[in-house]
């Protein structure tokens, strides 16, 4: 008896092997899938969605809630909590003005801390460079 539950054991860890290496293979897959960049124009500004996190991106209540301010940062968060968008600007990791909060590498604490429990919200990058004829505006 001892032999079968010691079988059965090396056969579950197998099997759970084999699906962790699935699981692994298809994350680097998708991973992999290149997507065409999507730019929002805002302003004399262009930016990049670099994340939409539970589809928070909605142009219209977007241009509504931007304010001229945001435009001296490299990245805009926007999150949703109780039908309100909140936005919220963050520097590039290395910027001169930047404090220890208020760089993009604080944007998972400022999450975690911040917003609703699972709440929608995007990630807005500011391109590098600033071409007025290939952006889309607000899509």
């Amino acid at each position: 008896m001892m032999e079968e539950s010691g079988l059965e054991q090396d056969k579950n860890r197998e099997e759970q092997q084999d699906q962790q290496q699935t699981q692994e293979t298809v994350q680097e897959t998708v991973q992999e899938k290149p997507k065409a960049p999507v730019i929002v124009q805002v302003g004399s500004k262009n930016y990049e969605i670099v994340q939409n996190h539970k589809e928070g991106w909605n142009p219209e209540v977007f241009r509504d809630r931007y304010s001229e301010v945001l435009e001296r940062y490299d990245y805009i968060i926007g999150d949703w909590g109780y039908s309100q968008l909140r936005l919220k600007g963050f520097y590039r990791d290395n910027h001169p003005k930047a404090t220890k909060d208020s760089t993009i590498s604080y944007l998972v604490d400022y999450i975690n801390e911040y917003c609703n429990f699972g709440c929608a919200y995007f990630v807005l990058q500011k391109c590098k460079e600033q071409p007025q004829a290939k952006a889309k505006s607000g899509s």
